[in-house]
Formats: C-alpha cells, structure tokens, sequence
C-alpha cells in the first residue's frame, strides 16, 4: 500500500472511570498531527475495557470533511465497515456536486473490510438531543406520540458536550443536563453524554461537517444500539441544500449494522412545535438558543428564540415556559434576516397561522417584517458567499493557533 496521503489512527484507554477514544490524522512529510478526543462512559462495556466500534467508521466521519478539504488520500489504520466504505463514498459524492469549490472526492483505504453480522435483537435506538425543538419532537414522537407499530425503539439520548456548550464551561453543560433531566425521565430515557474536542479543533466547516461530527458521536455506541436517530432541520417540502444535515445525506453515515436516521422531515418547525405544546414538562425543558451568553438557558433576544417563540404563537401559545422573558412587537420587526432560509421560516409561520385562523398583534408585527424582505441583487449574494468562505478559514486559522476561545470569553462577557 502505497503511503503518501493522510493517516487516521484510533487509541483507546480508560481515563477516570471513562473510555477515552483518541482519533489521531497526520500527514506525510508534515510534524503536526491532529487529534479528536472523545470520552464517554458505556454501560455495556465492563470496566478496565475499552469496546467501542469493531470498526473504525464513526472515527473517519470525525475529519471526513478535513479531509476532502485537503483532497489528499486517506489510509485508514483498521477496518472499515463494507457499508461505511461504500456510504462515504457516496457520501462525498454529494458534496463534491454541491461544493466543488471547497471538497474533492478523495480515496478512502482501510487496511481491512469487516463484514459486520451481529445482530441486535432488540434493535434499539439512540437519539441525539440537545434540548431543542428538533431532538425534543424526535424524542416524543419515538416516546410518546407515533403508534407503536411506527416507533424506533429509543431507549437512550446522547448530549455532547463541546458542541453547543463550550469544553471549558463544565458548569454551564451541567445546568443544560439538569434542565432537560425532568423531561427525560418523564420520557423514560437514559442519559450518554460525549466530551469531545470534535468541534472546537476548527479543523472543518460546521455548517457542512456537523451531522457528521455528530454522527462520529452516535458510533461511539454501535456495539449497544441499531440505529442513530438525528432529528431534521428542515422538512421535506423546503429544504435547504446544501447543508450539513439532509435527508439526501444523513443516510451515508450508516455502517454495518449501525444505521443513522435522518428523523421527523415530515413536519415543519412550527408543527414540531404543534406537538411539543401538547407536552407542558417538554416547553419548560426546550433550549434552543445558541447565541446567548449562557448555553444552558434562552436570552429571549436572538433571531433564534424570536423565531421559536413566533411558532409557539402560531400554534396558540404566546407565553411557553422555555422563555425567562416576554417577547414584544419591536423584537419582531428588527428580527435578523441573514438569508432565504430565514425569510422562508418567517413565511411559513404566517402561513400556519393563516391555516389555523391566529390572530394577534405579534402576527401583524411578522407581515410588516416579511413585507420588507427583498431578494439580494446577485453580486452581494455572491459576496456574501466569499465573505463567508473567508471568515470560515478565519475561523479555523484562530482555532488552529489557540486565540478562538478567549476571543469568544471576551465577547460572552460584553453581552452580559
């Protein structure tokens, strides 16, 4: 096997009482190596072992994207799953259609192909969940809401600490457990939390990449679960392509037996929200906010929680317990519109509320915000894609040299 491209290895130790799983990627004729560090705890797993995936095929999801980006070949030291070698091959298909500009379809070799036959008779599930509307709506419906003939099996939730809440802000990551734990007992779920450097490496887009971070994640417990449940961003009938998570893709992250499922794309956000209404303990646990200063809670202020107060109004509720503070008229009418996936979310919020005869001052605040939405002139859209291309390798350059983080710091305390 020729050895001229990159290299992906995996260690695997116990570290206080957790299984801690290393995935190391260099390069030929370059020193500096890469790590992803993933640590959980497995029931399944006796203590002193190290059992995770017979194979390595959530661990090359973990820098696919990385390594697309650098178009260099990728020898992987281990066995790859017959299915996983086939899906990332279609897998990055996809993206070399989508962004030419950015990915190149490189050749994928494992030193082995398993075939992987151990069958799971219970079948059951893990879903990942971060306490907002698209991971709680997967959570009921699998819980609580779907006929029991059409339910996966979803026994556990995975929340990954190091995406949504900062590696270095334990504290906050606890707050965010306890907040949604009522919600999941009520629901009968256990708890699998992953530590990961995963995203905040900067080694990749997070837009495009983050479906398969997270998939890297839910891999993790394929010697216990059949399927990886991810719930949807978008339905069906207005998808956003390309993007990190789609049900053209998710698909691709499955290995053998380890399925990834792209789930709930049959309803809109403000119908997700429909059902989440129903269930008062779900509203009080629902999360959503990325851009306050406190991960754990919802500053009420950011396009995000606007937007998702907007579809709890037009489903009836305009004071959802997720909510610390009232939502008025003049947040609506300066609610950000960065794009037309944004405008097409507005939209169809007054388009429920049309369907279901809402009324209300907050619905007049949105026509008159809607109103003033035009397309961008071609020459800013195409601007604001190279602008966005070179905050993106911004990004990944201040993430490389360790200045990201205290630059976030600063700016999460100014807003306080």
């Amino acid at each position: 096997m020729k050895r001229d491209g990159l290299h992906l290895e995996v260690d695997a130790c116990v570290f206080e009482g957790r299984i801690r799983r290393t995935v190391r990627l260099h390069e030929d004729g370059v020193r500096r190596t890469q790590e992803i560090v993933y640590e959980h705890q497995s029931p399944s797993v006796p203590p002193g072992k190290t059992s995770g995936e017979e194979t390595l095929d959530g661990a090359v999801l973990g820098f696919l994207f990385h390594a697309m980006q650098r178009g260099r070949p990728l020898f992987v030291h281990g066995a790859l799953s017959r299915t996983a070698l086939s899906n990332i091959e279609a897998f990055q298909g996809a993206w070399r259609c989508w962004r030419p500009d950015r990915y190149r379809q490189i050749d994928v070799t494992p030193e082995r192909i398993a075939d992987c036959s151990a069958t799971k008779p219970d079948k059951k599930a893990i879903a990942a969940y971060s306490g907002g509307v698209d991971s709680t709506y997967t959570a009921l419906r699998h819980k609580d809401y779907l006929p029991l003939i059409s339910r996966h099996n979803v026994t556990s939730v995975l929340m990954v600490h190091g995406f949504d809440v900062a590696l270095d802000r334990s504290d906050h990551f606890a707050r965010l457990i306890e907040r949604t734990q009522a919600l999941r007992d009520h629901l009968g779920l256990d708890l699998r939390v992953v530590r990961t450097n995963s995203k905040e490496l900067h080694a990749q887009d997070w837009q495009d990449s983050h479906a398969a971070q997270l998939a890297a994640c839910l891999h993790l417990f394929s010697d216990e679960f059949a399927f990886g449940l991810i719930g949807s961003t978008k339905a069906y009938d207005s998808l956003v392509l390309p993007y990190g998570s789609s049900p053209v893709t998710d698909h691709l992250l499955s290995g053998d037996g380890f399925s990834i499922v792209h789930d709930g794309g049959e309803a809109s956000r403000t119908e997700k929200v429909a059902v989440i209404a129903r269930y008062p303990i779900a509203v009080r646990a629902l999360k959503m906010c990325w851009e306050g200063p406190e991960p754990f809670r919802n500053c009420g202020v950011c396009e995000k929680c606007v937007r998702t107060w907007l579809n709890f109004a037009a489903v009836g509720v305009t004071n959802p317990s997720c909510f610390e503070n009232w939502i008025d008229a003049r947040q609506i009418h300066s609610i950000p519109v960065r794009n037309e996936p944004q405008a097409a979310e507005l939209r169809s919020i007054v388009a429920y509320a049309r369907r279901h005869d809402r009324r209300g001052d907050w619905l007049e605040a949105l026509k008159a915000r809607i109103t003033v939405i035009r397309p961008e002139p071609k020459p800013l859209t195409l601007l604001r894609a190279v602008l966005r291309g070179l905050r993106i390798n911004a990004v990944m350059a201040l993430g490389a040299i360790g200045v990201k983080k205290p630059l976030k710091r600063l700016r999460d305390a100014y807003r306080r």
